[in-house]
């Protein structure tokens, strides 16, 4: 793979003409198959730059007096890591359709790069691995832990010895892209057997990582491996109440949870939000959890995040199950504008209302399966946001909204809305969700 990249990187750090004194970093690359114009670069949820691609699928950005540290980078719907430091020239090539299997990096210190990336792709296929561990009992799991542990910590004192330039700064970016995946697992294991109808009693040690992670890293929260652990703690601590999912109680608790071990604002409010829409969107259903809103109320500091969910829980009581179907006008991809019941007709119907943001590759996968498993209903996808049609999706059940709709009144929000029809023209799911396990057999239940 790098025999294509060396002489792209010989000719665009030729063109840079970096010499010592040079304060600039260096931050491109080449993008077969590209799926944007852009590639964009965050550090945390702020946007760095945004890189325009060329004509020859290649971009380059000089940036002047970065931090140290891990940065992100956007195309299309895919994104993947890279350490930065100053002076740093640093070049990657990838093809997306085979996003980071195809990923490397090439330039002065690359190799920090590669290595992370390979610590990705070691996780997806110990991931796989684990799927088969969760049913052994706890001792038994705890030693495929501790020996995948070793053999991490292994490889990174071999990284040291054989880079010993490399600052602590990225070892201990290393040490946590290879280690807190294995706490993540234990966290989940521990989630599964509190489901279970007898828990399995725990050795104390079982869970002894928790005394030395941290999950206030506030400036890490951007990063997989880390995000993926503090979700799974929050979640394993609130199971140890022997609260069970289904329970009214549960997403309280968690949301307290929160408010109590997370203790960055911004951070806080962002999962306060996230656990509340995420968990009204699993139940795929218009009855709301009024105790765990009510508690993201109390708990957020974020006005504009309870603005936006007030208008979720307006939205939601604006239509009820087994009501008639609402009445409204769509565009239709012609320019004309119809009646929803005349373009429904006496149909099972599968409305989804498309939000805010649509274009991804997992919604039109996921609309693809529904279409394709339930060849009886009739779908009919409204795009709400007026950025066009999907595409890859057949433009014959795609519609959008003109501005009079009456559709507007139950769409403040702006987050995406699944309402099931019957043939009858009755509601019977006002606020379904795509995203759920369960849309797939209330689909069926029409």
């Amino acid at each position: 793979m790098s025999k294509y990249l060396v002489p792209f990187l010989f000719l665009v750090l030729a063109s840079c003409s970096s010499t010592k004194e040079d304060k600039y970093t260096y931050f491109g690359g080449k993008i077969i198959n590209p799926k944007s114009k852009y590639v964009v670069l965050y550090k945390n949820e702020s946007i760095i730059d945004s890189i325009k691609i060329n004509k020859n699928n290649t971009f380059m950005s000089k940036l002047e007096n970065i931090k140290a540290g891990l940065y992100y980078f956007k195309h299309g719907v895919e994104h993947q890591y890279v350490y930065l430091e100053p002076k740093d020239s640093l070049l990657l090539r990838l093809n997306t359709w085979d996003f980071d299997e195809s990923l490397v990096f090439t330039g002065n210190n690359a190799d920090r790069n590669n290595v992370l990336i390979e610590t990705f792709i070691q996780n997806e296929i110990d991931n796989k691995k684990f799927y088969g561990f969760y049913g052994l009992s706890a001792p038994d799991f705890k030693l495929k832990i501790d020996s995948v542990k070793n053999q991490k910590l292994s490889f990174l004192e071999d990284y040291k010895i054989n880079n010993k330039e490399t600052s602590e700064k990225f070892l201990n970016i290393l040490k946590l892209a290879l280690t807190y995946p294995l706490k993540t697992r234990v966290e989940n294991f521990n989630i599964d057997n509190y489901t279970k109808v007898i828990p399995e009693v725990l050795d104390s040690t079982f869970l002894s990582h928790r005394k030395n992670t941290c999950i206030n890293k506030d400036s890490l929260m951007f990063y997989t491996p880390y995000r993926n652990y503090v979700y799974a703690n929050l979640h394993s601590t609130v199971y140890e109440k022997n609260i069970k999912r289904e329970s009214i109680d549960f997403t309280p608790l968690l949301l307290n949870n929160i408010n109590k071990k997370i203790t960055d604002t911004t951070q806080k409010n962002r999962l306060l939000r996230h656990i509340t829409i995420r968990h009204f969107y699993n139940n795929s259903s218009a009855n709301v959890n009024q105790k765990a809103f009510n508690t993201f109320f109390e708990l957020s500091t974020n006005e504009k995040d309870k603005k936006r969910l007030a208008s979720l829980l307006k939205d939601i009581s604006y239509l009820k199950d087994e009501q008639k179907s609402p009445s409204f006008t769509v565009l239709k991809p012609d320019n004309s504008i119809e009646p929803i019941d005349q373009v429904i007709g006496n149909k099972k119907t599968v409305l989804y209302f498309t939000g805010k943001r649509h274009s991804n590759d997992w919604l039109i996968s996921r609309l693809k399966y529904l279409v394709n498993k339930n060849p009886e209903v009739n779908f009919l996808i409204i795009n709400t946001n007026n950025k066009g049609y999907i595409n890859n999706i057949d433009i014959d059940i795609q519609c959008s909204l003109n501005e009079k709709s009456e559709a507007h009144k139950f769409l403040t929000s702006k987050y995406p809305r699944v309402i099931l029809i019957n043939e009858k023209g009755v509601i019977k799911n006002s606020y379904g969700a795509l995203s759920s396990d369960k849309i797939e057999k209330q689909i069926a239940s029409l």
